[in-house]
C-alpha cells in the first residue's frame, strides 16, 4: 500500500498507484454542516485525502492595512473593508472588499483603479514575501510532512487575477488595448513577485506548487487564446521557469475554472504537469484525457453544479462510477471537485463522493470488475 506522497507522485507521473489519490477544499459553511454531523471530524483522515499543503506566514505584527492602503481607497462611496481576517482577495496587495450575500464571499474594490501612469506603479506598496514575510520555517514543516507520508503542495497565486483585482477587469482589458505600456508594467511587477515566491517555496523542497488564473467561462475563455499567449504564458512560463531552477522534480497545478481548452497543448509546453481542474460542465473530461492524458494529469473533475449539488447519493455514486471507469487507466488522474465545496453541496453527498472511491477506485482486479 503506497503513502500519500507515493500515490500522489505516481499519478502525477501518469503511472498507477494503488488506489486515485483525492482530496477537497470546503468552505466554511461545508466545514460547519459536517461539524454538525461528525462533531471533531477531520475531513482529510475521514476522506482519506492525500494532499497537505505549506504556505508563507504573514509578518507579525502584521502590518496596518489602513494606513498603508487606505489613500487608495478613500474615494469610495460603498461601503468598504480592508482586514487582515478577509482572504478571499489577499489583504497585503491592497484589494479592499464589499459584501458580496454569496455564502462567505466578498467581491474586490481595485486600490489600482486610478492609476494613471507607470509612476503610479513605481510608487504603490506591492506585498514583499521574502523580506517582510515568514519562510524559515518551511523546510521544517516539508521535512515533518514528508516524514509522515504527505505529498505537500504550496499555493504561489494568481498572475492575471491579481492584475485584475489590482486594476479592476475591464481597466485592465482597456489597458491591454490602449495602455500596453502599463499594463506589461502592471503584469511583469506580479510576475516577479510570484517568481520570487515559488523560487523559495521549490527550493524548501515540496512537491507541487499551485498556481491558479481563471481564464475560462463556461462556453470558452474570458480572454481570446491570441491575448492569453500574448499577456500571460511568458509570464507563467517565467514563474515555472524560476520554480524549477531551485527544484527540477517539482511539479506544476494549474488551475482554471471554465473551458480553456485551446491553450492545454501551451499549457504543457511551458511544463504544466497538471490541469488541477477540468471541470465536466464546460469540458469534456473524457476527450481531454484521451487527447493530452499522456501528457499532463487531470484534476478537479467533479463538477460542483450538477450531481455533486443536485444528488442523490447513488447518483453521485454513479457519477464516480463513470469517472474512474473513463479516467483511472495508465494513472494521470487526481480525484476532487473542481473547486472549493460550497454549502449547497448536501454533506451526504460528499460522504458518497468518497465512499464511491473506496469502491471503484483502486487499481487491482476486484475493483476493476466493479467498475
Amino acid at each position: 500500500m503506497m503513502n500519500h506522497r507515493q500515490r500522489m507522485l505516481a499519478a502525477l507521473g501518469h503511472r498507477e498507484p494503488d488506489r486515485v489519490p483525492r482530496y477537497a477544499s470546503l468552505t466554511p459553511g461545508v466545514l460547519d454542516a459536517l461539524a454538525a454531523c461528525a462533531p471533531g471530524a477531520d475531513p482529510a483522515a475521514l476522506w482519506g485525502w492525500d494532499v497537505a499543503a505549506v504556505a508563507l506566514r504573514p509578518p507579525e505584527p502584521r502590518p496596518d492595512l489602513l494606513a498603508r492602503f487606505g489613500r487608495y481607497h478613500a474615494h469610495r462611496a460603498v461601503e468598504w473593508r480592508l482586514d487582515w481576517a478577509l482572504n478571499d482577495y489577499p489583504p497585503e496587495w491592497g484589494v479592499a472588499t464589499r459584501p458580496a450575500h454569496l455564502y462567505h464571499l466578498s467581491a474586490p474594490l481595485p486600490p489600482l483603479e486610478q492609476a494613471r501612469d507607470q509612476s503610479d506603479l513605481a510608487a504603490y506598496p506591492f506585498p514583499d514575501y521574502i523580506g517582510e514575510w515568514q519562510h524559515a520555517h518551511l523546510e521544517g514543516e516539508v521535512a515533518a510532512l514528508h516524514a509522515a507520508g504527505w505529498f505537500v503542495d504550496a499555493f504561489v497565486g494568481w498572475i492575471f487575477q491579481t492584475a485584475w483585482s489590482l486594476r479592476g477587469e475591464v481597466r485592465l482589458f482597456e489597458d491591454m488595448y490602449d495602455r500596453p505600456a502599463f499594463a506589461a508594467a502592471l503584469l511583469d511587477r506580479v510576475t516577479g513577485i510570484r517568481c520570487a515566491q515559488a523560487e523559495r517555496l521549490a527550493a524548501a523542497g515540496v512537491d507541487s506548487l499551485s498556481l491558479n488564473d481563471d481564464i475560462g467561462g463556461q462556453r470558452g475563455m474570458i480572454l481570446s487564446p491570441a491575448m492569453w499567449r500574448r499577456w500571460l504564458k511568458p509570464r507563467l512560463a517565467e514563474v515555472i521557469a524560476a520554480a524549477r531552477r531551485a527544484n527540477p522534480q517539482v511539479h506544476f497545478r494549474y488551475h482554471s475554472d471554465g473551458n480553456y481548452a485551446a491553450v492545454i497543448p501551451d499549457l504543457i509546453a511551458i511544463g504544466v504537469t497538471s490541469l488541477r481542474t477540468v471541470q465536466p460542465e464546460a469540458l469534456d473530461v473524457y476527450a481531454i484525457k484521451r487527447e493530452y492524458g499522456r501528457d499532463v494529469a487531470l484534476e478537479g473533475t467533479i463538477g460542483l453544479q450538477g450531481v455533486l449539488r443536485e444528488g442523490p447519493p447513488e447518483a453521485v455514486r454513479a457519477m464516480v462510477q463513470q469517472q474512474c471507469g473513463g479516467l483511472m487507466a495508465g494513472g494521470g488522474w487526481v480525484a476532487a471537485p473542481g473547486n472549493g465545496v460550497t454549502p449547497d453541496i448536501p454533506v451526504a453527498n460528499l460522504y458518497a463522493l468518497f465512499a464511491a472511491l473506496d469502491a471503484y477506485g483502486a487499481y487491482e482486479s476486484e475493483a476493476i470488475a466493479r467498475r
